[in-house]
C-alpha cells in the first residue's frame, strides 16, 4: 500500500497508540528553528501539515501562535484533539487539495520527508499556495542518511536546496543540533521565505 493512500495512514494512527516516529512530545528542533534570527518576527497564523497526534502544533500554540493542525488521516486528527482539545484548530484534509486558508508560517516535521520523491515538488507547491508572500516554511527531520524505501525517504542537503530555491529564499539549511537522541546526526533543518 502506498503512502499516498489515506488508508495507509488511517491504519497506522488507528492501530498504533504511538507510531515509531511519535516522541510523545514536540520535537526539540522546533525550538531550534524558532530561535533563528529569521524566525523571530513572524506573523501569528501557523499551520502544521501532517500534524499526527499534534505535539508540535500544540507547542506552537503554547508559544503564542494561532495554529491549525492538518492531517490526511482522520484517526490522527481525532487523536490530536483527544490529547490537546481546542488549543489548536484541527482539520482533516488532503494537503494537496485547494484551500482558502493562507498562513504566516508552516512548520513541517516529517511530512516532507514522508512524501514519495516524485511528489516533493508538488508538495512544496502546495505549501507555497498556503503561505502569504514573505511567509516562512520551517522544516526538519529530513533523514540525511540512506534509509530503506520509506516513508521516510532519504534526501540530501543539496536535493533540498534544489527543490526549495525555485519557490523560496533559503534562510537556513544545516544539520540540526538539538535533535532527539534517537535522531541525533540524522536530521537537518531548513528555514525558507516564500518568494510570492
Amino acid at each position: 500500500m502506498s503512502a499516498q493512500d489515506r488508508t495507509f495512514w488511517e491504519d497506522i494512527y488507528r492501530d498504533t497508540p504511538r507510531p515509531g516516529w511519535d516522541m510523545g512530545r514536540a520535537t526539540p528542533v522546533l525550538a531550534e528553528l524558532l530561535d533563528l534570527p529569521a524566525c523571530r518576527e513572524s506573523g501569528p497564523a501557523w499551520v502544521v501539515p501532517g500534524c499526527g497526534f499534534g505535539h508540535d502544533a500544540a507547542e506552537l500554540a503554547r508559544r503564542g501562535f494561532r495554529v491549525t493542525g492538518v492531517d490526511f488521516a482522520l484517526a490522527a486528527v481525532q487523536g490530536a484533539r483527544e490529547r490537546y482539545g481546542d488549543l489548536v484548530r484541527w482539520v482533516q484534509e488532503d494537503w494537496f487539495a485547494p484551500s482558502v486558508d493562507v498562513y504566516d508560517g508552516i512548520f513541517d516535521y516529517t511530512c516532507f520527508a514522508a512524501m514519495e520523491p516524485d511528489r516533493r515538488g508538488a508538495y512544496l507547491d502546495a505549501c507555497a499556495r498556503r503561505l502569504r508572500p514573505g511567509g516562512l516554511w520551517l522544516a526538519g527531520c529530513f533523514h540525511a542518511v540512506t534509509t530503506p524505501p520509506g516513508p521516510p525517504y532519504a534526501m540530501t542537503l543539496d536535493e533540498v536546496r534544489r527543490l526549495v530555491e525555485p519557490r523560496f529564499e533559503v534562510l537556513h539549511l544545516d544539520h540540526a543540533t538539538r535533535s532527539h537522541p534517537r535522531r541525533q546526526g540524522r536530521e537537518f533543518l531548513v528555514a525558507a521565505r516564500f518568494r510570492g
